[in-house]
């Protein structure tokens, strides 16, 4: 007799793994082989029925129903087997099926009479109060396991004995997947390190407004401190602890599925477990809170997104006004060099996107050739999509007019902003000529001069004077 009831806990473990895999035939075929074999068994007949019950069809909910019915002869008080019964009738439609729906009450007070208070009266009760609707919603699997850790952390408070009290409880109820997967996550939770996430199970109103205040203040930044786009993904670090307790809890539920039952000896002398109640449905605190935490955090895309969109397209607005003299240099009209510069700036620019400028200063020489000082050119418009790369493409017009590169740095662009970029060239009559060319979102230009060998900062020193003598800005809070 004992081998037998080994052989029916096997064959029971094995349709309960086969029902969970969704291998329903095989679940069924499994459990009508062992009651054929080992006579009546009660949990058999529970996940026979089960496997007819999760097919979702008519015929099978007819079969499931002769099961139960079977079963409850040979053990009529066996309480999973009243309460599979009684939900497949509270479940079934009263208009198709009047004779089964109006015994799921009746089997509910056989519940409450023979173990009132149990983990099935309370389930029957739940499914009960949505009266018996085929669309009546059950917690999903991750609201209850919440719910049951918040419930246990806040009673007991050490997570690793009441962990051992509820494997204890699911070795004496191996079909009830409650306490199993409820000892999995606090076996889980109870680790080193993992205060924070037993936190935020116990409270997690607070947590939701924690991780909504976060990704807000995030989101706002970027656009606040000019920050790189690409810096709102790495920024989002602060949310992870979230994914990583969606995570274990995953795997938790996942763990209690696939882990075979406590040993006796495993949880002998460990008290058994209160009964879990019911999960109660969304409050409506629960959902005002989770409604305005969603409706702040895409406000904060939204405005996010829009100020950084204008802040992109904004440039600064400059007027051109060049001075007659610029270091010790006047200003020179209609010598040829500011011919050529203006038909280059005129095919380059001719689309009226920009409005290009040149000027020449230099000395007039009163009859002689004009002494070049140095050479400005450039444009102001729409220029918000530049980018310090695009300097250099500027500047390979120069290489092109036969000038040789002998050096190239980066330059200080000064109280004007943007990039400035300066080369040193040898020029075709073999001295040498420097240019820095600066570009920001409302202007580019170079400044060409003589070499006069005072080194890098004498040059760029030249371009910030030019650039700030030529460029008067009309919004500086635009830019």
């Amino acid at each position: 007799m004992q081998v037998e009831n080994e052989e029916a806990v096997s064959a029971h473990a094995s349709a309960q793994v086969l029902v969970r895999a969704g291998r329903l035939a095989g679940a069924r075929r499994t459990a009508e082989e062992a009651l054929e074999a080992d006579g009546p068994d009660a949990p058999l007949f529970l996940v026979l029925g089960q496997a007819h019950v999760a097919e979702d069809d008519d015929d099978h909910d007819d079969r499931a129903e002769a099961v139960y019915q079977k079963g409850l002869q040979a053990f009529p008080d066996d309480l999973d087997l009243l309460a599979a019964y009684a939900e497949l009738c509270l479940r079934s439609d009263y208009l198709e099926r009047p004779a089964r729906h109006r015994r799921g009450p009746e089997l509910a007070a056989r519940l409450r009479e023979l173990a009132p208070g149990s983990r099935q009266a309370l389930h029957i009760e739940q499914i009960a109060a949505g009266k018996g609707a085929s669309n009546v919603q059950l917690p999903s699997p991750g609201r209850t396991q919440a719910h049951d850790v918040r419930l246990v952390l806040g009673a007991m408070g050490d997570p690793r004995a009441a962990a051992a009290r509820a494997r204890a409880h699911a070795q004496a109820r191996p079909d009830d997947a409650r306490p199993a997967t409820l000892a999995e996550t606090l076996e889980a939770l109870a680790r080193p390190g993992r205060a924070p996430l037993r936190w935020m199970v116990r409270f997690p109103l607070s947590t939701l407004l924690i991780h909504a205040v976060w990704c807000v203040g995030l989101l706002m930044a970027v656009p606040a401190f000019h920050w790189d786009g690409r810096l709102r993904v790495l920024a989002l670090v602060g949310v992870v602890p979230a994914g990583l307790l969606q995570g274990l809890l995953r795997r938790a539920r996942r763990r209690s599925d696939t882990r075979p039952p406590a040993t006796a000896a495993e949880t002998e002398g460990v008290p058994d477990f209160p009964i879990l109640p019911p999960v109660p449905p969304r409050s409506r605190r629960e959902t005002v809170a989770a409604g305005l935490a969603l409706a702040a955090v895409l406000a904060a895309v939204v405005g996010s997104s829009v100020w950084s969109y204008r802040q992109y397209v904004s440039y600064p607005h400059y007027t051109v006004a060049a001075p007659d003299r610029l270091r010790g240099y006047d200003r020179l009209e209609g010598t040829p060099i500011q011919r050529i510069l203006e038909d280059n700036l005129r095919q380059s620019l001719g689309d009226g996107s920009a409005t290009t400028y040149t000027f020449v200063y230099g000395t007039r020489g009163h009859g002689k050739r004009p002494e070049l000082g140095a050479a400005l050119f450039g444009a102001v418009g729409d220029f918000h999509e530049m980018a310090p790369k695009d300097i250099e493409s500027i500047q390979s017009g120069l290489d092109a007019a036969g000038m040789t590169t002998i050096r190239a740095w980066k330059a200080d662009p000064g109280p004007l902003g943007g990039a400035m970029r300066c080369v040193l060239y040898r020029a075709l009559t073999g001295g040498q000529v420097s240019a820095c060319t600066w570009g920001d979102k409302g202007s580019i230009g170079t400044v060409m001069a003589p070499d006069s060998g005072q080194g890098r900062e004498a040059v760029a020193e030249l371009a910030r004077q030019a650039r700030e003598a030529v460029l008067h800005k009309e919004n500086p809070s635009a830019y």
